[in-house]
């Protein structure tokens, strides 16, 4: 039963995942970290233990091309450096690619398209007739516009507003300071610049919950880097020269706050044309399947 492998190897964990040619997973494998940004010798060693596992147990016979989608794989050599390891291990096609785009691949069905991720941070990969770009993507101190970074940040910027303005305390400003325990805005500076992206990030689920209880401030916050998210995505569109595509989502935010979706979509559908808008829950891993479907075509 011939088979193709795929493989996700992010900045946490390394998932390898068999299909066969009807699409159906037979099996699979986690390992550690598989971005080579954070240490080389131990990302590769998680990627090629992921596939050898599978090729292992499941024989290489019958394995038709392996296809790995690999966090910072587009700097330096790395690209090179994970497929050199790959095939001296196992005589087959490897493909190596960004993670995005295998991820985009396994929601789009293989099809160009564009990816939008908006977790803690966000940014837009898309590929069109081969050729492939992004925009967004810059980090929290140039852009992730539509982040759950981004609306925590705006959220804090209108906490300082009403303290230094005199303003009466909004409900999002009460709900934070109880959420953080803290007493007063002037104490919101040390556990800014005390925290991680990930920890200031957790604030914007507050601001999703008020927003879908219309709270006029919090709503307004989501709208706007709803639509930011969208422009980033507008130009993404435009750069790469569609006519029409789907969008995949990916991330909490776009996914979960009603929101900031409902502000996307909307400014999507005004001005571009969207065949579809997908979110369904599948792993990056399946992009390998519909990778090589087309490529047999």
């Amino acid at each position: 039963m011939k088979y193709v492998i795929g493989v996700d190897a992010g900045g946490t964990k390394t998932e390898a995942a068999a299909y066969n040619l009807n699409g159906e997973c037979i099996k699979s494998s986690i390992k550690g970290f598989g971005n080579l940004l954070n240490n080389t010798e131990i990302a590769l060693a998680n990627i090629s233990d992921a596939i050898t596992e599978i090729a292992s147990d499941l024989g290489c016979e019958d394995l038709d091309g392996i296809y790995i989608g690999a966090a910072g794989a587009e700097v330096g050599n790395n690209s090179k450096l994970i497929k050199e390891k790959i095939q001296s291990q196992i005589n087959v096609t490897v493909e190596v690619m960004n993670d995005a785009e295998i991820a985009l691949k396994a929601m789009l069905k293989g099809k160009d398209g564009i990816l939008t991720i908006a977790g803690t941070g966000s940014i837009a990969f898309g590929i069109n007739s081969g050729r492939s770009s992004r925009c967004g993507g810059w980090g929290n101190l140039l852009g992730d516009e539509g982040s759950g970074y981004k609306v925590a940040i705006c959220a804090i910027q209108r906490m300082i507003k009403e303290e230094e303005e005199s303003l009466p305390q909004s409900k999002l400003t009460k709900s934070i300071l109880e959420k953080l325990q803290i007493e007063c805005v002037n104490d919101i500076t040390e556990f800014v610049y005390s925290s991680t992206k990930d920890d200031i990030a957790s604030i914007a689920p507050i601001v999703a919950r008020l927003g879908e209880d219309d709270d006029y401030i919090s709503k307004n916050i989501l709208c706007e880097q709803g639509i930011e998210l969208a422009k980033t995505v507008e130009k993404l569109y435009k750069k790469l020269g569609f006519e029409s595509c789907s969008v995949a989502l990916v991330g909490g935010v776009i996914r979960k706050a009603k929101v900031v979706r409902s502000a996307f979509e909307n400014y999507l559908r005004e001005n571009m044309c969207i065949d579809e808008i997908v979110d369904d829950e599948i792993s990056p891993t399946k992009g390998a399947y519909y990778i090589y479907i087309n490529q047999s075509k």
